[in-house]
């Protein structure tokens, strides 16, 4: 059967993004795939709650868990953002050859959470982030003989966040994975825009 020409949007989702999506139901069991789309949930509606972790779903293979716990929150978030509805959202899916079963389950949580994924994203408004504070660790991810979901290549978590003024909690804005390349060229990008600032206050 000839596969649907792709959806408008499916440039939206980053290698990365796929990545995680597709070990759903493969890479990680189809148990704790359901397990993982319920908290990816969790942390999309509730991203300032303090929420318990769940240690089976790193027990195995951390790195791809972490990696497909990211790819749902945003995932969760770009269909949103975007306005799909779970056609919408199962036609992305499909097109990306994402395993049936974690198709359903991601399609299912959708639908019946959309009206709260909505107001969630409707109450950040449309103010920019403030950014005061960077956390971040290094990962590698170890090919074993019960996985093979590894490159071997080192990866960088980056936590963005800020302080907050009343109880000095610290908020998490975004979170990010990126390799050694990724890193290097964020850190020129943001020494360029320094360098601009610098130069347009002196002018």
């Amino acid at each position: 059967m000839e596969k649907p020409p792709p959806p408008e949007d499916s440039g939206l989702l980053s290698a990365t993004v796929v990545a995680g999506l597709k070990s759903l139901g493969n890479i990680i069991t189809p148990a704790l795939t359901k397990l993982l789309i319920a908290n990816a949930l969790k942390l999309t509606l509730h991203p300032d709650a303090t929420i318990a972790p769940v240690p089976e779903l790193y027990a195995s293979n951390a790195a791809c868990a972490k990696q497909s716990e990211y790819a749902v929150v945003t995932l969760l978030s770009l269909a949103t953002k975007h306005g799909w509805d779970g056609f919408m959202l199962r036609q992305q899916l499909d097109h990306l050859s994402i395993n049936s079963a974690a198709i359903e389950e991601l399609t299912r949580v959708y639908e019946d959470n959309r009206k709260d994924l909505v107001l969630r994203q409707l109450q950040l408004g449309h103010n920019f982030p403030h950014i005061t504070d960077i956390q971040w660790r290094i990962a590698c991810d170890v090919k074993s003989s019960t996985s093979d979901c590894s490159t071997g290549v080192a990866s960088f978590y980056i936590n963005l966040g800020h302080f907050r003024p009343s109880s000095g909690e610290r908020v998490t804005i975004v979170e990010f994975v990126c390799n050694a390349e990724e890193l290097q060229s964020l850190i020129n990008r943001l020494k360029e825009i320094e360098r601009h600032c610098s130069q347009m206050a002196v002018a």
